[in-house]
């Protein structure tokens, strides 16, 4: 698990230092990740709710399956687009609890 981690760190880098530099990167949004957001949503959930100490909770969404069959950009791409997917699960999961 602890490489998966740095790979995880290394391609978050990458992938930011592309969207600061944007080299010649198309603005065109290609969907990888399933659009299944209420599974999505409960992953989230349970995680958010574990007791456990949980440090990458991205790494655990991301399905291995998915990230080893893509090329870096799409490694890249696939960490970014759950990033963004996380963070709207967990938007949606507070206010649930606020409303």
């Amino acid at each position: 698990m602890k490489s998966n981690n740095n790979m995880l760190k290394v391609l978050a880098m990458r992938a930011k230092n592309r969207m600061i530099n944007r080299n010649g990167m198309s603005d065109a949004r290609i969907k990888i990740i399933n659009n299944d957001d209420g599974e999505f949503v409960e992953k989230v959930r349970d995680i958010l709710s574990s007791q456990d100490n949980i440090t990458n909770p991205i790494g655990q969404l991301m399905e291995e399956k998915v990230l080893f069959k893509l090329d870096e950009k799409g490694k890249e791409k696939y960490l970014l687009e759950t990033v963004e997917k996380f963070l709207r699960a967990k938007t949606i999961i507070e206010n649930e609890k606020i409303g």
